[in-house]
């Protein structure tokens, strides 16, 4: 009966109050919805999903998200549950956040490796002692020799 009373008022008023059982909340992400049709329903529908993925990201970028999962749905599939919905942008949320650690990690160990190349290819002076034949030869500093 509670259920019940909770439900019709979500359905009048689009929203579900805290108070809300868990239960029925769990049943209506569960529930096939039919996708967007219109300008003003895929906005209350965006809503209704950005909402209960909670996040804090821009609005417009998680609606634009939502746009394109839409796109990429089969041409077969005109109702869906808003929990699917609600996974895929929190798996696309984490999907970027990982992404930009990958690329993170991977500037820094550039990073590293060009630092230790450029050490190896600083110039150590090293000598080296060369005799031609009979003649004396001067090893400069430079690795050059120079006859004497």
């Amino acid at each position: 009966m509670v259920k019940l009373f909770y439900r019709i008022l979500a359905r009048l008023t689009g929203k579900n109050l805290q108070s809300t059982p868990k239960a029925l909340v769990l049943d209506q992400l569960s529930e096939m919805r039919p996708l967007p049709m219109g300008m003003q329903e895929f906005e209350d529908w965006s809503d209704r999903i950005i909402s209960g993925a909670l996040m804090t990201a821009d609005p417009l970028s998680l609606k634009f998200a939502l746009a394109e999962m839409i796109m990429h749905m089969d041409p077969k599939e005109d109702h869906c549950n808003d929990g699917y919905f609600i996974k895929k942008l929190r798996k696309s949320a984490a999907n970027q956040i990982a992404h930009a650690k990958m690329t993170e990690i991977r500037d820094r160990a550039k990073a590293r490796l060009a630092e230790q190349e450029a050490k190896e290819k600083e110039v150590k002076p090293t000598l080296q002692v060369v005799s031609e034949g009979t003649g004396n030869a001067q090893v400069l500093a430079d690795n050059t020799v120079q006859k004497a």
